[in-house]
């Protein structure tokens, strides 16, 4: 399974069959305030059918990435080909390596490259098929703080310290997949790019 350079999304058919909608009975009850108040959120997003919305509740919370995660979730790493490097299937109550957190406005790593920093944030590129199948590609960013004020970072540099132009991205280091459900979304993969990959020529 793979979303290659042209932004087209595949799932190969075996997943697609796989993929059932929560159990909400079986999922772990929010047991925080913070959760409850995440997963009114969520519920709120997936009756909007609010996808970006959906995303910052499971950005806060545990037991709402649980609640909307397939039951099975495919943990992939692949070379910048597209080619399987490795695979595995991770249970929706033991997987814990959502990549994305949030702070007030702003995405942010839920590891940083690099550890304790606070300086980094995530560059995330939503990409929806014709099948409601989204894509949300992720890059670990910083900004250079020249800032216009308000809320704005200044421009965006990215893991190698280089100016990434205005309107541009950079290279995804991850891919996470969404496939609907009878009422919202769930996680079906969780896909790294290989770290020594480079654009195709």
């Amino acid at each position: 399974m793979t979303l290659p350079w042209n932004g087209k999304i595949i799932l190969a058919p075996a997943i697609l069959l796989s993929m059932t909608a929560p159990d909400a009975e079986s999922r772990t009850q929010p047991s925080t305030e913070a959760d409850r108040n995440a997963m009114e959120m969520a519920q709120r997003a997936c009756s909007a059918q609010d996808f970006r919305a959906l995303l910052s509740a499971m950005s806060v919370s545990a037991a709402v990435r649980e609640r909307y995660s397939a039951p099975s979730i495919e943990v992939s790493l692949l070379d910048r080909h597209g080619a399987t490097l490795a695979t595995r299937m991770v249970t929706a109550a033991t997987y814990d390596a959502f990549p994305v957190r949030q702070i007030d406005y702003y995405y942010k790593p839920a590891k940083p490259s690099v550890s304790g920093d606070e300086d980094s944030y995530l560059d995330l590129q939503f990409n929806q098929s014709q099948s409601n199948v989204y894509s949300v590609e992720w890059a670990e960013v910083h900004f250079d703080g020249k800032s216009d004020g308000g809320d704005d970072l200044g421009g965006m540099i990215d893991a190698d310290g280089n100016p990434v132009p205005p309107g541009d991205h950079p290279d995804a280091q991850g891919q996470l997949l969404f496939q609907p459900t009878s009422d919202c979304w769930q996680l079906v993969a969780d896909i790294r790019w290989a770290q020594d990959r480079s654009p195709k020529g």
